[in-house]
């Protein structure tokens, strides 16, 4: 292995050491990610289940919408939405275009690993930029698929194809930089734009790019040159803030679904201190070595007089890292409650790597300059959040280190302590090693560390991944559509229907998220969701959803559509009248007579079938079609009473009186209830006494908080036989 020295030698290209080597080493690049894709697909194709919600559910939804409708418009419930990051989306979409969801769902995670790691190649071609040596280039390439936030290629989000366009949007900015002309400056903006669709917080990078030509412009004294070499890409920025500010005045938002982040004040003032710790954990994580090495060689080539690859990428090193870190700290700060979420700074490894590969690759490692990095771990380590988790968390893969730390260090000081020695070590190593070895020795022993440390650290994070049961609380490695893709085994997968949710396990809010989380995630048919604003939705605030209204004279609904609907069976809200097929797992389906139109309705009782104290709920019963006149028709209710009270409980209606005691145990009352051929007529349910219950599961807000309640209507069920004629009393 040789490495060359010089200035001018950082500039080179690696070709001119591949002839020597007879060995073209651009299809041996591709060999490595291809062998590097296999070994991740060994893992992440193990995955059975989903681990982040609700993002795998909105990023399957926007796949299988494209896979259906054949277009790249985000839609979510059969609405367009305002989703940016519609590039994962189009990737996997192939994959569930034919067969079950499990099907799909097992070819996305192998697609996954090929997609992800897949940012080797750029990563590559980037360090072919700034070394001469033959094999920098592939160390680099390795360790860029071999850091613990490659685990989430396991799931269904944006990371997987961020990473890759990421990379490739750095590479074409340092060429746009260090060699400037038109179609470099396009292909940077056209490189920053997928890299948008990909992930919406890529918009940095319109940022970074002018940065990065200004400083090396100013720097090397030639603005008034880099103006004019740039001024394709001034008209399109130009252009760029026009169509921006067309979007502002209609309305819209470039930011999609996440305008909301450009709320509130974007530098909190604990920025000095978050900004620190947010880059000291992706250090950590990334080896050390790169971002103190990489680090101190950027700083110390800021300032070089010559123009080249050497100065536009240290630039480029220093500014994306600022700008990024900036970036997510605020973020975090502001919505993530101050912790270090690196899950979403993790990009400037391969940054830092390349960095890491340029300083092998200079006459002399950097010294004084490596002060730089090490006092920002310093402040990072010594503020950063030390938290462990129980399962791999896929915000801070890198947190799989702390619980060693911690327990190794005895506790969060020990371990802050540790880190700044460690990081202070690696410095002195990194100084005598080239006093005191020869160059080829160092770089040797530095990139086999790296080499050993990065690919052992991602091991035990997969290990970390399916050792603990995932979020649903069971294996990662466990199908669930065995249990919940019953409905599309009812209707068929090319079928349609939506879901109503509703609190199906009492007492635990989460565990009925869960359940409508499954039921949804493993089934293609169930593409709409009907809830009422500010009451139970298994994706609240954020999927388009239907608000199923009823006339109180018809009984008609405002929804009208060719659909099954699922519902669940103790739904005591409304009951649509069409053909009922099946019941499983406590959920009904059911192909609604069209138009919509409900047998009964209630009001008056809590959204979860509790009786609200004092107050008497009601339910409605609209007259069937085939009615000739007044027809008698019967209702049976199930309820129970809180445990270890007795409520009486009243029944009536046009057809008489009915009363009976209800206690823990559940019972069931019959009530008649004479409907008239035109018009609805109502049964009245008054409950004696009330007692504290489980708070309403609407909301999370709403199920923290205590209320009183007489008796639970646990299901209603209404005759499909219509009765005898009848005479209402009045």
């Amino acid at each position: 292995m040789r490495f060359e020295g010089g200035v001018k030698g950082m500039s080179l290209y690696a070709a001119p050491v591949a002839r020597r080597l007879k060995v073209p080493l651009a299809p041996l690049a591709i060999l490595l990610w291809l062998a590097l894709g296999s070994g991740l697909a060994a893992f992440t194709s193990k995955i059975a289940d989903w681990f982040v919600m609700t993002d795998e559910l909105l990023y399957e939804r926007l796949a299988l919408s494209i896979a259906r409708t054949h277009s790249p418009l985000p839609r979510v419930h059969t609405e367009v939405v305002s989703n940016v990051n519609q590039l994962y989306p189009l990737v996997i979409s192939p994959v569930f275009r034919h067969g079950a969801i499990l099907h799909g769902f097992h070819q996305a995670h192998v697609l996954n690993a090929f997609v992800m790691s897949s940012a080797a190649i750029p990563a590559y071609l980037l360090a072919r930029r700034l070394t001469p040596n033959a094999l920098l280039p592939f160390v680099v390439a390795v360790v860029t698929v071999t850091v613990p936030w490659i685990t989430l290629s396991s799931f269904l989000l944006t990371e997987v194809v961020a990473y890759p366009a990421f990379v490739w949007a750095l590479l074409a900015i340092q060429a746009a930089v260090a060699r400037p002309s038109v179609v470099r400056d396009l292909l940077a903006v056209l490189a920053v734009g997928v890299a948008v669709l990909a992930r919406t917080q890529f918009y940095s990078l319109a940022l970074i790019l002018p940065v990065v030509i200004l400083a090396d412009a100013l720097v090397g004294r030639r603005l008034r040159t880099a103006v004019r070499e740039h001024v394709a890409l001034a008209a399109v920025y130009v252009g760029g803030a026009l169509a921006t500010l067309a979007l502002a005045v209609t309305g819209h938002s470039p930011l999609g679904t996440y305008t909301q982040t450009a709320s509130g004040n974007p530098f909190p003032a604990t920025m000095l201190q978050s900004a620190p710790a947010h880059v000291a954990v992706v250090a950590l994580a990334g080896g050390l070595l790169p971002f103190l090495l990489g680090g101190a060689w950027a700083v110390s080539n800021l300032l070089r007089i010559d123009r080249g690859e050497g100065r536009a990428f240290a630039w480029l090193t220093v500014v994306t890292v600022i700008v990024l870190t900036v970036e997510v700290a605020s973020f975090d700060l502001r919505f993530g409650g101050g912790l270090v979420r690196e899950r979403y700074l993790f990009y400037i490894a391969p940054v830092l790597f390349c960095a890491f590969a340029a300083a092998l690759s200079a006459p002399r490692l950097p010294r004084w300059s490596l002060l730089v990095p090490l006092a920002i771990l310093a402040l990072g380590f010594w503020h950063a959040p030390i938290i462990p988790y129980e399962k791999l968390n896929a915000d801070t893969p890198a947190s799989v280190l702390y619980d060693w730390l911690l327990t190794t260090m005895h506790g969060t000081g020990g371990a802050r302590v540790a880190l700044v020695l460690a990081a202070l070590v690696v410095c002195l190593i990194v100084v005598e090693a080239d006093v005191l070895l020869p160059r080829v020795a160092v770089a040797v022993a530095l990139c086999a560390m790296l080499l050993i440390a990065l690919p052992a650290e991602t091991g035990y994070a997969f290990k970390r991944l399916f050792a603990v049961n995932g979020t649903s609380g069971l294996p990662l490695t466990l199908d669930q559509s065995v249990v919940f893709g019953w409905v599309d085994r009812t209707i068929t997968t090319t079928s349609e229907a939506m879901m109503v949710p509703y609190p199906v396990i009492r007492d635990d809010y989460w565990s009925n998220i869960g359940f409508w989380w499954d039921l949804e995630f493993w089934n293609k048919s169930v593409d709409r969701e009907a809830a009422r604003p500010n009451q139970f939705s298994g994706t609240p605030g954020s999927f388009p959803k239907l608000d199923i209204r009823f006339d109180p004279r018809t009984g008609l609904s405002n929804v009208d559509v060719d659909s099954y609907i699922a519902q669940a069976a103790a739904d005591v809200r409304f009951h649509l009248k069409g053909r009922f097929l099946t019941t499983q797992r406590d959920v009904s389906i059911v192909f609604p007579d069209r138009p919509w139109r409900a047998d009964w309705v209630t009001r008056g009782l809590y959204p979860d079938g509790w009786s609200r104290p004092g107050r008497p709920g009601y339910i409605k019963v609209f007259p069937d079609a085939a009615q000739r006149g007044p027809t008698l028709r019967t209702l049976t209710l199930t309820m129970r009473a809180p445990e270890g009270a007795s409520r009486p409980t009243t029944f009536s209606s046009n057809a008489g009186r009915w009363s009976l005691d209800v206690g823990a145990e559940a019972v069931q009352q019959a009530v008649s209830v004479c409907v008239p051929r035109t018009a609805p007529a109502e049964v009245a349910v008054r409950v004696g006494g009330a007692s504290p219950v489980g708070g309403d599961p609407s909301t999370l807000e709403t199920f923290a908080q205590p209320r009183q309640a007489g008796v639970l209507v646990g299901s209603i069920a209404l005759d499909d036989q219509l009765g005898a004629s009848c005479a209402p009393s009045r």
